[in-house]
């Protein structure tokens, strides 16, 4: 592992991941040059018209078979889409692939009421509204009024007509709200993070916030946004957590916390054939996590995909 990075970095990459595994996320960090992934925009396009249009202008895409609408673009970049009209009309949504697979894990259909947390800048907001059709409602909050402008944007080019935009602190929106009459089938919780995705060992800028205090800080904010959160789903109905991390005390030990104090929240199995996708941490350093925790899952860092963590959650009366 290049020694630019952090030396405590380096410890906690080498203590995680196989060999194998640090060959591929170096060579992340080392890249400039990703491949460049998209979402169909059903709101404003069908697949079928989007993948007509790439052929006749001699642009290869790889279908994502664990995503409904995510392409991967083999032969182009961004650039290469600019002057056509499914990019300039917002028929198609650049979004790494890997942030694509929470919402498409929830099951949403016609109808469901939708809450997203953390909201901007709106790619799973987006997306969560283009599978309802436009029905029903989803709230989405932000605490940010910069963050919330580039949401409303995306919602707005997105032709995305279903969204409520709350500017709140997620932590205290039901302290705030007692008397909230929103109850929800879903709620995404998509949270703030450490965000190790965006090191690039190229770019200093990109890495040097890292430490392990800001880990710790951001596992208390996912924590106390999660405790004001989950009185407002339903029972019977579903919680996505994700991240762009690979940070264990914001992920696994987050899962494991809220499994040991919510007795009413049962983690689903997430199955995902792909070939960067890895299972969840038994431990890190002193802390051993409970086996359920097992069901969440990792990504690997690749040319085509992004850190993340998953873990899906249904809500269960208890009598």
């Amino acid at each position: 592992m290049n020694n630019k990075l952090p030396k405590e970095l380096i410890d906690r990459l080498t203590e995680i991941y196989t060999k194998e595994e640090l060959e591929i996320i170096q060579k992340w960090y080392e890249c400039d040059n990703r491949k460049t992934s998209f979402r169909v925009n059903t709101l404003k396009a069908t697949d079928r018209e989007i993948l007509e249009v790439l052929k006749n202008n001699n642009l290869e895409t790889k279908k994502v078979d664990f995503l409904k609408h995510g392409y991967i673009l083999e032969n182009a970049t961004e650039k290469d889409l600019w002057e056509l009209d499914i990019y300039k009309l917002w028929k198609i949504y650049m979004q790494s692939i890997s942030s694509q697979i929470p919402v498409d894990l929830l099951d949403i259909r016609d109808f469901d009421k939708i809450l997203d947390i953390t909201a901007a800048p709106g790619w799973k907001t987006s997306q969560a509204s283009a599978f309802l059709k436009n029905t029903w409602e989803i709230v989405a909050v932000d605490n940010n009024q910069i963050r919330i402008d580039k949401l409303n944007f995306t919602l707005i080019k997105q032709w995305c007509r279903n969204v409520a935009v709350i500017k709140s602190d997620a932590k205290l929106i039901w302290n705030k709200n007692e008397d909230f009459k929103w109850f929800f089938d879903h709620i995404i919780a998509d949270l703030p993070c450490s965000a190790e995705w965006k090191i690039n060992i190229n770019r200093e800028k990109s890495y040097w916030f890292w430490s392990k205090w800001n880990i710790k800080k951001n596992y208390y904010i996912q924590s106390d946004i999660l405790k004001s959160v989950l009185p407002l789903l339903k029972n019977n109905w579903t919680l996505i957590y994700s991240t762009c991390t690979l940070a264990p005390e914001e992920n696994e030990e987050i899962v494991h916390m809220l499994l040991s104090n919510y007795p009413e929240l049962q983690i689903q199995d997430i199955k995902i054939d792909y070939e960067y996708s890895k299972k969840w941490l038994a431990g890190f350093g002193k802390h051993v996590y409970r086996k359920d925790v097992s069901k969440a899952i990792r990504i690997l860092p690749s040319i085509e995909s992004e850190w993340f963590f998953v873990a899906k959650f249904k809500k269960i009366k208890k009598d």
